[in-house]
């Protein structure tokens, strides 16, 4: 029998795409009469998952980091764009563009807002 044939099903599908974030099944957790000190094949099952459930850990510290520094960076575009149209509304004649004067002041209160 060849390693494939070893392995079985449910290890090749657990191998698929879509499936790095399912969970290992509580019984695979049981060391039954220490069943991964004797056997090369659980030793590998376990550091594989072990892998496996690091690597997710790492992305997800990856993601919350990468979304912190995100909302940050939001946050300082709707300053900035706040002080763009808070200039544009500065720029504009009072007597001839209250129209002009009046969407800018909007814009740039909407943006501030927003931060």
């Amino acid at each position: 029998m060849g390693k494939g044939r070893i392995l079985g099903i449910e290890t090749r599908e657990s191998l698929q795409r879509g499936s790095r974030n399912n969970m290992l099944a509580w019984f695979w957790s049981l060391d039954v009469e220490g069943d991964s000190t004797s056997n090369d094949w659980m030793n590998e099952f376990y550091r594989v998952h072990w892998l496996r459930t690091l690597a997710l850990r790492d992305r997800w510290a990856e993601e919350l980091l990468l979304v912190g520094r995100e909302m940050t960076w939001t946050v300082a575009l709707f300053i900035y764009k706040s002080q763009q149209w808070v200039g544009r509304m500065e720029e504009t004649d009072t007597e001839h563009m209250v129209g002009h004067r009046c969407y800018a002041a909007r814009q740039a209160q909407i943006y501030l807002r927003l931060s």
